[in-house]
């Protein structure tokens, strides 16, 4: 019996067809679930789906989603692109994303990329979709992910908090999507700056510092990195030091985001600084370091300490004034002085 189950699974395979395998519930958040279904041609971890396939395959990839209420609801199922948020993991809740970098966009390979489904109460509904593998060799990973959440029309799903506020929400639920060419292929991201600028909370609540976006510009990835930024004034002045930390961070490839070193009570001061930050996998194995000059003009620092709260200090130009109606006065008395004593003599 098992033989013959091996033959008609190397004969389906042969002809492109896959049995598709459930696994548990993926997430289950509100009144619905969603579960990732594997076919042989793909790696199921952590609730992520991971496809393999040769250049110019069409691969077929499937979730179900999980109606746990008592009414019949519609849910809309979106393939989108992978993005690195601001801090520092990937998402995949935007349908447009953009970078110089990335050149294949994971959400342009798949069809449908949007559809919207009809669930029975209690009930569950497989959604497929099929994935084109780019004809051009590549090393590395397209990344994005499979999104559901309740079509429009649908009511939000209600809860009450612990202190007793109501909430409603539409809850967003996701699987991840990775796509390589060959099941062995990996690769590490490579980082740089592209530009490192002020920034301020326009709150006015206090908060202000750099922004530096870092850009992953290679098709690496790396789930778990830790970074520590760090900003110093140019030249050799070691008296100023910023910092800033990341923990679990999980850039996706081809993306960049803006990583964020608080001043903290510091106004910002216009001058030349140097941004440096040390990123670590955590298994220790991996490292990368990433350099930058750059400059804060006096007319970006007046503007965002302004931003934040920071009312300018006229201090100093009383001071200054005061010394000077001093030095006249003197100047004055010592004049008018040697005056009379001439006039006298």
């Amino acid at each position: 019996m098992n033989h013959l189950k091996q033959m008609l699974m190397a004969l389906l395979t042969a002809f492109g067809i896959s049995f598709i395998t459930a696994v548990p519930l993926h997430a289950t958040v509100g009144n619905y679930g969603i579960r990732p279904n594997y076919s042989s041609n793909q790696v199921v971890k952590n609730g992520q789906i991971d496809i393999f396939g040769t250049p110019g395959s069409t691969q077929n990839i499937s979730i179900s989603v999980v109606n746990k209420d008592t009414k019949d609801h519609r849910y809309t199922v979106t393939v989108n692109t992978a993005y690195t948020n601001n801090g520092g993991t990937y998402s995949y809740s935007k349908k447009k994303v953009s970078d110089p970098s990335l050149k294949i966009k994971l959400a342009n390979l798949v069809s449908p990329r949007v559809q919207t489904v009809s669930v029975p109460a209690g009930k569950e509904v497989d959604v497929n979709f099929q994935i084109k593998i780019p004809k051009k060799r590549f090393s590395g990973y397209l990344m994005g992910g499979i999104g559901v959440q309740p079509a429009k029309g649908e009511k939000a799903y209600k809860t009450v908090a612990k202190n007793g506020t109501l909430l409603t929400n539409k809850f967003f639920q996701g699987v991840p999507l990775k796509v390589r060419q060959d099941k062995n292929s990996t690769m590490q991201p490579k980082f740089r700056a592209r530009q490192v600028t002020a920034f301020a909370n326009a709150s006015g609540k206090g908060q202000r510092g750099v922004k530096a976006n870092l850009q992953n510009y290679v098709k690496g990835f790396n789930g778990n990195i830790n970074a520590k930024a760090t900003v110093t004034k140019r030249p050799n002045d070691h008296k100023f030091k910023k910092t800033a930390t990341l923990t679990g961070m999980s850039p996706a490839p081809n993306s960049n985001f803006d990583y964020l070193i608080d001043w903290g009570s510091t106004p910002l001061q216009a001058g030349n600084y140097h941004l440096h930050v040390k990123l670590t996998s955590s298994d220790k194995t991996q490292s990368w370091v990433v350099d930058k000059d750059f400059t804060i003009t006096s007319a970006d620092a007046g503007k965002y300490n302004k931003l934040s709260g920071i009312k300018p200090n006229y201090l100093w130009l009383w001071i200054l004034i005061a010394v000077l109606v001093l030095l006249l006065v003197l100047g004055l008395g010592i004049y008018f002085g040697r005056r009379n004593n001439k006039k006298q003599n």
